[in-house]
């Protein structure tokens, strides 16, 4: 009996279906590869942008009248309360102050730099401070009456000009600067930096990294929000400078967050484009006018 075998046409047309077949497979491994390559890549951007934007707004929301000290596509100076309470006594060229509770964290790191004091007609008065030191006179405080609150504070105030009324509510302020800058985490790409106090204070980490060459600031203009990103720096004379900062109500954050990593099958790394709104709640209006 004989066995009738395969032709060699049959033979061809099995190798060019199997290897259709297999080229086909090829390209969906490839496809998948690419598309979890390029989902990692997302998710590493998009952690990057958010972390930025949680660190900045405790910051950023804070910010009150004249609180806007700098500002650029780049950069932003910011000066921030952080510390609130009641003025006692003062002896000795030393304020005692009564503070109420406070993140431990953010008071030990801390660099003060001003003090805000309510005065009797409502408004509060901005005063530079020379020092804040840990050794209170508390007989200042307990000859006017005024307790420590559970879980608050006495500190000691050289503050710069006349002395407080006693009773006076305050708020301490530091200066904080967020800038895009070359980053030290992933060199050749660009961070977010964060630095407390002023020039005399280089205070400065880096916050997160890396960003897209496009993350920037914008500005949000008086009552419309109107948002302007093409302000390369607000220039001008001290009263123009002054003005145009003080026109600014919040910022648009441009975290244009970037993956680390290049993901497979692309030519640049990932980018997550994350641009939150950011008001300053603590500025004072007069019809359509920002009052410093």
């Amino acid at each position: 009996m004989s066995r009738r075998g395969f032709t060699l046409a049959e033979l061809l047309v099995a190798m060019v279906v199997m290897s259709v077949l297999g080229l086909a497979l090829v390209q969906v491994l490839i496809g998948n590869a690419h598309f979890v390559s390029r989902q990692d890549a997302m998710m590493d951007a998009r952690l990057t942008a958010r972390a930025a934007m949680y660190a900045m707004l405790n910051d950023l929301q804070e910010v009150g009248d004249g609180g806007l000290l700098a500002a650029s596509r780049d950069s932003v100076t910011v000066r921030v309360p952080y510390a609130f309470g009641m003025l006692c006594g003062t002896s000795g060229g030393v304020t005692t102050g009564s503070l109420l509770p406070v993140d431990s964290l953010t008071y030990a790191t801390a660099l003060p730099d001003s003090i805000a004091i309510r005065t009797a007609a409502g408004p509060y008065v901005m005063q530079r401070l020379t020092s804040v030191s840990g050794t209170p006179n508390q007989g200042d405080c307990t000859a006017d009456s005024i307790r420590v609150v559970p879980g608050g504070r006495l500190v000691g105030l050289a503050i710069q000009g006349p002395s407080p009324a006693s009773g006076a509510l305050f708020f301490l302020s530091q200066v904080v600067t967020y800038r895009f800058m070359a980053s030290v985490a992933v060199p050749g790409r660009v961070g977010l930096w964060r630095r407390v106090g002023s020039t005399g204070h280089p205070d400065s980490n880096e916050v997160a990294a890396p960003f897209d060459s496009s993350a920037r600031f914008a500005f949000l203009m008086q009552r419309d929000l109107a948002h302007v990103d093409q302000r390369a720096t607000f220039s001008g004379g001290p009263q123009q400078k002054l003005a145009a900062l003080d026109s600014v109500r919040g910022l648009e954050l441009r975290l244009t967050g970037a993956s680390v990593a290049t993901p497979q099958g692309a030519s640049r790394p990932q980018a997550f484009a994350l641009w939150p709104r950011v008001t300053f709640r603590n500025k004072t209006y007069v019809a359509d006018s920002l009052v410093y």
